[in-house]
Order: C-alpha cells, then sequence, then structure tokens
C-alpha cells in the first residue's frame, strides 16, 4: 500500500511539473519582451575587431585555429587566422592574408556568415552588447564552434 502511495504522489508531482512546463512555454513575459526590445540587435551591433578561436572536428581531423575578425558595422567583414588541422598549419596569421566575406545581423541578435555566392556558412549570435559573439561552423561534415571577443570595447 505504501509503495502504491509513493508511486502516485511521485506521478502526480511529475505530471504536475509537465503541465506548468507546458503551460508556461505558451506564455511570455511582458518584462523579457520590453527588455529584448530595448537590446535589438543589427550590423552595426558588431563593429570592430574581434579575437577569435575555433576548435572541433572536420573530415580531415580536429581542427584549432586563432585569429582576427574585422567587422566594419555595415555587413563586410576580413578574417585573418593560424589554423591547424589534424596537427598541420594550414594558414597562417601572420603570413596568410585576410579573406574577406559578409555578414547578417537579425534584430534578435542571432546572426550568420555568408559565402560569395550567399550561401550560409556560419551562425553566430551577439553577446553582451556585440562585446562577444558565439559561433558554430555549418561545413559539411564539421563540428567546430567558437567564441570572439572585442578587442578594444571603443571599436
Amino acid at each position: 500500500m505504501k509503495r502504491v502511495m509513493t508511486r502516485i504522489a511521485v506521478s502526480s508531482t511529475i505530471a504536475s511539473l509537465l503541465l506548468f512546463a507546458s503551460l508556461s512555454r505558451g506564455k511570455r513575459s511582458d518584462i523579457v519582451a520590453k527588455a529584448h526590445a530595448n537590446t535589438g540587435c543589427s550590423v552595426a551591433s558588431v563593429k570592430g575587431s574581434y579575437g577569435f578561436y575555433r576548435t572541433g572536428t572536420t573530415p580531415f581531423g580536429p581542427l584549432a585555429a586563432v585569429g582576427i575578425a574585422t567587422y566594419d558595422g555595415n555587413g563586410s567583414s576580413s578574417v585573418r587566422q593560424t589554423t591547424r588541422r589534424n596537427g598541420v598549419t594550414i594558414s597562417h596569421l601572420f603570413t596568410t592574408p585576410a579573406g574577406p566575406g559578409t555578414y547578417e545581423v537579425d534584430s534578435d541578435c542571432s546572426a550568420r556568415g555568408l559565402n560569395p555566392d550567399g550561401s550560409v556558412f556560419v551562425h553566430f549570435v551577439v553577446v553582451d552588447g556585440g562585446n562577444e559573439l558565439l559561433i558554430v561552423s555549418l561545413s559539411d561534415a564539421n563540428t567546430v564552434h567558437g567564441v570572439m571577443k572585442k578587442i578594444n570595447r571603443d571599436d
């Protein structure tokens, strides 16, 4: 009897939590909506130079990279980096020319880097008022992610 009562109590608790969670998802807080409306992002939110690292795996082996990305605040960027793939340096921060790029930023602070053909190669999220970017590669068979931090907050 005690076992049955314990099961009923546990089941009731779990059902209550699930019901509360499902009701909470459909309802947004006015406070969160107002705070979000005041902190929207644009391409101008990502202006300046960022130091970054990327790490993960590729079809060619593990990847590690460190570099500098510069965003102009109008949708154009350039990147210089040292990249090591499977223990071999394939680009060098100090000798490989900067690669140009373009980017887009949505008002919810989600963003993407674009290839010359317009396809998306990276997703990122603008955080801390543009002082930091969280990135993940969308290249086929890659599992690569990283962090970019603004080098000079006056940028």
